[in-house]
């Protein structure tokens, strides 16, 4: 610490500025009680080395500033010179503005100032004070003095009767730190912790997905958050609409006549015994040679014995029907969905009007990710991990290098025009089909994949594990899985989503996954819990596609019965719980809807306070160098920060 002192105050007082000075440069002008004296011997006789006056230009003021000079080069020799005005760009504080001016320079002036010797004491104004003293909370100072004195005309010479109070800057620190929410070290985004105490406990006790009432109000906070979404399927993300345009420029890009188009469109009623004009789920249902989960399977034996490929096929097929009826297919639901894999064939067929069978050139591929991309930015996400696999776009005339370049590029001219926006690409390989496919992407990610690069431009940041789980052990790929290993790939394992948690600690040990995706049996095994935890490894979860495929239940439907969503025991446990979509088109959802779903899945609903933290651990997840992380938190957390002040001052605005 300096052993000399500065002191800043405003000048309203000639008598109280010369108490303080005397109170520390002892000129024996006053004499102290007891305590002010305890207080004094706590500086270790330390003495001010310089005066610091909040003044006006009022000629009053000017004079009294004269006189305290005059005063202190006399009775505080040490002192002469050191009186250093600092002077308001105002002469009183009558107006917003005039408060605004004020506050500039007195910030300003105490940020230029700050130090562990910088004493803040209470002058003759109070709003100048106040500024004082918030400046000093801001920017750092050794402490605040006060000098209390009694009502009425004594004269004030003795300090007998008037008193010192010091609070040194620690005890603020240390009655905030007491004062803050015990159990949580920083788990929501920092500048929230900078909130009034009252405001915290409203984003702790205000919930969502409760009251079916507030739904539109709750979407529409949920809209303007800021957010990011790490496990979205290329394939599974698109509307009928979009679908049917996909369709039509499929066949363009194939350069099949019409005539051609006709042909292929009558095979395909032929084998329907009717128009697709009046084509219904239970018609595919018909032509399926073995029980189907769903009625898009069908569409295997529709298509078997025509001499065409699947792609072309499926893209005369959703020409031929309108927009409602591919909606009814991709939304049909058999009767019986018991048992899990009945209902993952069923949440995987859904995809099978889409998927791999419509991306087959570099213009649907453009189409569908610019689609998805005007989706994400449009309900406000700042953050966008696509995982694709390759292979499956390379149907038509694409090679995998012409399929990866060809999406990279699509989204490189996107974030051109959308500064706030990043997307990244994770390839994606199949765990229940061939091997050599699994291989291929896993060479694709290697050759790709720059999970360390800089700078916002989209690039392949990680490599995802999916498919059937079952008899598909992720100890079967380990060897495969050794080049993404050597190469530092960042690895998310889709794991315990339908089979039990032993799949998970496959994925984290054997493949060294650093997110789960899913992960919904992990609630069976709470020592791995616990490993996940202290590791933190993020576990992404899909609320609409986890109802999908395991049934569970949302409590603002009292008549519907199913298993407990897990979600808020992993957000209490401490695990960093992700929302995600999964696949927008399938589960036919935004992230925000994602939000609100999961708070309807959980008994009592979810706090905003917990979605924030939901928020946070999205962007905490994200594959990223940890400085490129960083940026893109501080950003985010700014604008959190903003994004709830509005909400509690809206007056502001």
């Amino acid at each position: 610490m300096n052993e000399q002192l500065k002191l800043i105050t405003a000048l309203g007082n000639l008598e109280l500025v010369l108490q303080f000075i005397d109170f520390f440069n002892g000129g024996g002008r006053y004499s102290y009680n007891a305590e002010s004296s305890a207080i004094r011997s706590r500086f270790n006789r330390m003495s001010l080395s310089d005066i610091f006056l909040i003044c006006t230009k009022e000629d009053k003021v000017q004079k009294a500033l004269d006189d305290l000079r005059q005063t202190v080069a006399k009775e505080y020799p040490a002192l002469a010179g050191h009186i250093i005005e600092v002077s308001l760009p105002c002469n009183d504080i009558s107006c917003g503005n005039d408060d605004e001016l004020m506050r500039q320079a007195v910030y300003e002036q105490i940020k230029a100032l700050a130090a562990d010797n910088l004493i803040i004491a209470s002058g003759g104004r109070k709003t100048v004070t106040n500024r004082l003293i918030e400046a000093g909370l801001l920017f750092g100072c050794m402490g605040y003095l006060t000098l209390t004195a009694p009502t009425g005309k004594e004269k004030r010479e003795c300090f007998g009767s008037f008193n010192f109070i010091w609070t040194p800057t620690r005890q603020f620190a240390e009655e905030r730190q007491q004062s803050s929410f015990k159990g949580e070290l920083g788990d929501n985004f920092r500048s929230l912790y900078l909130l009034p105490a009252t405001m915290i406990d409203r984003l702790r006790e205000t919930k969502i997905g409760v009251a079916p009432e507030d739904v539109g109000e709750e979407l529409a906070w949920l809209h303007r958050l800021p957010k990011a979404d790490l496990h979205c399927h290329l394939g599974g993300a698109f509307d009928a609409n979009l679908l049917k345009e996909l369709a039509a420029v499929l066949l363009d890009d194939l350069t099949v006549p019409e005539e051609e188009r006709l042909r292929l469109r009558a095979l395909l009623e032929g084998r329907l015994g009717r128009s697709l004009a009046t084509l219904e789920p239970e018609h595919l249902i018909a032509v399926a040679k073995n029980p189907v989960s769903h009625c898009l399977t069908g569409l295997k034996d529709l298509f078997a014995g025509i001499p065409q490929p699947k792609h072309l096929l499926t893209a005369v097929l959703v020409d031929g029907l309108s927009i409602s009826q591919i909606e009814i297919l991709v939304r049909h639901q058999p009767a019986d969905m018991n048992g899990e894999d009945n209902r993952l064939d069923w949440y995987m067929a859904c995809g099978d009007l889409a998927g791999s069978s419509l991306l087959q050139s570099g213009n649907t591929l453009r189409l569908a990710l610019r689609w998805l991309l005007d989706q994400s930015v449009a309900e406000n996400l700042r953050f966008l991990e696509v995982r694709f696999s390759p292979d499956n776009y390379t149907k038509g005339n694409l090679s995998i290098p012409e399929v990866i370049e060809t999406l990279l590029d699509e989204a490189r001219i996107f974030v051109k025009s959308h500064k706030d926006f990043q997307i990244h690409f994770l390839i994606m390989a199949t765990r229940h089909k061939e091997k050599s496919a699994m291989a291929a992407h896993v060479a694709a990610a290697v050759t790709y994949g720059n999970p360390s690069g800089h700078g916002y431009s989209p690039r392949i940041t990680g490599f995802d594990l999916a498919g059937q789980e079952k008899d598909n052990d992720p100890m079967q790929f380990q060897e495969l899985f050794m080049p993404l290993h050597r190469h530092f790939m960042n690895i998310t394992i889709h794991a315990g989503e339908m089979a039990e948690d032993d799949k998970i600690w496959q994925a984290l040990y054997l493949l060294h996954a650093k997110r789960i995706g899913h992960g919904l049996k992990l609630v069976n095994n709470e020592k791995m819990m616990g490993y996940i935890r202290d590791y933190g490894i993020a576990i992404e979860m899909c609320p609409s596609s986890n109802i999908q495929t395991n049934g569970f239940r949302r409590f603002d439907r009292p008549e519907e019965t199913g298993g407990s969503y897990p979600l808020k025991r992993y957000l209490d446990f401490g695990l960093a719980v992700t929302i995600n979509t999964d696949n927008r088109g399938i589960s036919s959802t935004t992230l925000s809807h994602e939000y609100l779903e999961a708070a309807r899945m959980t008994e009592d609903g979810l706090s905003r306070w917990e979605v924030l933290r939901l928020v946070k651990n999205s962007f905490k997840a994200a594959f990223l160098p940890k400085d490129e992380k960083d940026r893109l938190l501080k950003r985010i957390d700014e604008e959190i920060f903003s994004l709830i002040l509005d909400d509690f001052f809206p007056e502001a605005h």
